[in-house]
């Protein structure tokens, strides 16, 4: 009978321990697991936010600071196009008893612009253009050849733009700027015997103000980008000069007047001023 009675005992107690288990198994089921693993910490980068501690990465979109397309890039250089400059140069002989006439060498002028704070600024611009050439005939197997005329222009550039008025993607500016060019060439005497080379030469100055915009493309997400338009007021000196051995004729003009530059819009159409800042 003690045998029988410690047989039943051990049968009641596994039923008990089965009965504990499966009523813990649904309790978890119905309160769901617990993690021990440590929340994500959100830190931010300056470009959204990134999630550390075994969390993986959270997007948060960036938040605009309001700073103005002109303010990102002080202390900071652009390369800019400063528009072409057509630098004056004697056409060749003058006509019997008329005055020399006047032709062009083309000297697109390229440069940088430097902020040094958020008023004052530093335009530089170097152009140049370089034009030669020869043409040759065949009569009766005798070939000639013949040099064409020869240019050469020179023309630099200065500024200081002052920014009078900020917005979100543009600055009004004052320009006080100064051009200076220079041109020669060469047409060379043809013939047996050949005569003197002609000599050509020419000058430009130029020096006075703008007033106008520019417009940087960061509602489009390029503030490196900027157009400018503007008009202005200025003087203007050209001079050119023909000279064959002890002869020559010249000829200049001086203007002052006000001038007008490109509309930001007409890049579609034609030449404006453009930078593009780093």
């Amino acid at each position: 009978m003690r045998n029988r009675a410690l047989v039943v005992a051990a049968h009641a107690a596994i039923l008990l321990l089965g009965l504990s288990a499966r009523a813990n198994a649904q309790d978890a089921q119905g309160t769901g697991s617990v993690s021990t693993s440590t929340p994500p910490v959100v830190t931010s980068t300056g470009n959204g936010t990134v999630a550390a501690g075994g969390g993986g990465a959270v997007a948060v979109p960036k938040i605009d600071d309001n700073t103005s397309d002109h303010d990102r890039f002080i202390g900071r250089f652009a390369v800019g196009y400063f528009g072409v400059s057509q630098l004056p140069i004697a056409a060749g002989a003058p006509a019997q008893g008329g005055s020399v006439t006047q032709a062009n060498v083309s000297a697109p002028i390229v440069g940088v612009r430097y902020w040094l704070n958020r008023q004052i600024g530093i335009d530089g611009g170097l152009g140049f253009g370089l034009s030669s050439g020869s043409f040759e005939t065949v009569n009766g197997g005798t070939t000639t050849t013949t040099e064409k005329p020869s240019a050469f222009g020179l023309a630099l550039h200065g500024g200081v733009p002052i920014a009078l008025a900020h917005g979100k993607h543009y600055t009004f500016l004052a320009i006080p700027e100064l051009n200076i060019g220079f041109a020669s060439g060469t047409i060379k005497g043809a013939g047996n015997p050949a005569p003197p080379d002609q000599d050509l030469s020419g000058f430009r100055f130029d020096i006075g103000g703008r007033v106008g915009a520019e417009i940087h493309f960061g509602f489009i997400g390029l503030p490196e980008l900027s157009l400018e338009g503007s008009v202005g007021l200025a003087f203007h000196r050209i001079a050119y000069k023909w000279k064959q051995d002890n002869n020559s004729a010249s000829n200049g003009t001086t203007t002052f007047g006000t001038n007008v530059q490109s509309d930001p819009w007409a890049l579609f159409v034609n030449n404006i001023s453009a930078f593009y800042y780093f």
